[in-house]
C-alpha cells in the first residue's frame, strides 16, 4: 500500500513539474520527451461570436521521431491536430462540433508500412496546423484552449520495433499545455 501511495505521489509530482510550455509523451526517466505539442493564439482576449485563430506545433525532441505522414484535423483513426474549448471546470464551450471516421487496414510488412506510411522529422524540426476553434461559445468569461497531437497508426508499434527507427516512432498523443483566454 505504501508503495502504491509513494508512486502515485511520484506520478503527481512529476506531472505538477514537467515542461514549461507543454505536456509530453513517451519520456523515459531522465530522458527528453521524444515530441512537444505547444499552442500559439495571437491574444488572450476576443469579443462574443468573434472567431478565434490558433496554431498548434509539434516538435521533435532531441533525436527526432517518425510520425505518420500527413497531418491536419485529427478525427476517427486519421492522425493529426485536435482542439477543443472548454470552461475551467472543463466542461465543452464550443456550440457545435465535427465528426470523421476511417478504418486502417494493418499492412503485414512494417517495413513496407515505414516506407509508406511514416516519415522522419529531424531533431527541433515542427510541423504545425493552422485552425480555428468550431463554433466558440458566445458567453463571456474565462475558457481554457485544449489542443494535441495524436499519431494513431495501426502499424506503429510493429514499425517502433524496427531496427532502423530505433524506437523512435510515436505512439501516444502529445498534450499541448493549454491556454487561457476570454471572451467579453
Amino acid at each position: 500500500m505504501r508503495t502504491t501511495i509513494a508512486l502515485v505521489l511520484i506520478c503527481v509530482l512529476a506531472r505538477a513539474t514537467s515542461g514549461q510550455n507543454s505536456l509530453t509523451s513517451q519520456t523515459a526517466l531522465g530522458h527528453e520527451p521524444i515530441a512537444v505539442a505547444t499552442i500559439h493564439v495571437d491574444r488572450q482576449r476576443f469579443k462574443s461570436g468573434e472567431v478565434i485563430h490558433l496554431t498548434i506545433l509539434l516538435e521533435a525532441g532531441r533525436d527526432g521521431v517518425y510520425i505518420p505522414k500527413g497531418w491536419g484535423e485529427v478525427g476517427g483513426g486519421i492522425p493529426g491536430f485536435g482542439v477543443r474549448l472548454t470552461t475551467p471546470s472543463g466542461r465543452p464551450a464550443e456550440t457545435c462540433g465535427v465528426a470523421g471516421d476511417a478504418w486502417q487496414t494493418p499492412e503485414p510488412d512494417p517495413t513496407v508500412a515505414l516506407k509508406r506510411d511514416f516519415i522522419y522529422l529531424p531533431a527541433r524540426n515542427i510541423i504545425g496546423l493552422e485552425t480555428t476553434l468550431v463554433c466558440p461559445t458566445k458567453r463571456p468569461g474565462q475558457y481554457l484552449i485544449y489542443a494535441s497531437y495524436s499519431p494513431y497508426h495501426i502499424d506503429a508499434d510493429r514499425v517502433a520495433q524496427l531496427p532502423e527507427t530505433r524506437g523512435l516512432v510515436l505512439r501516444k498523443s502529445v498534450q499541448a499545455k493549454p491556454v487561457t483566454i476570454s471572451i467579453y
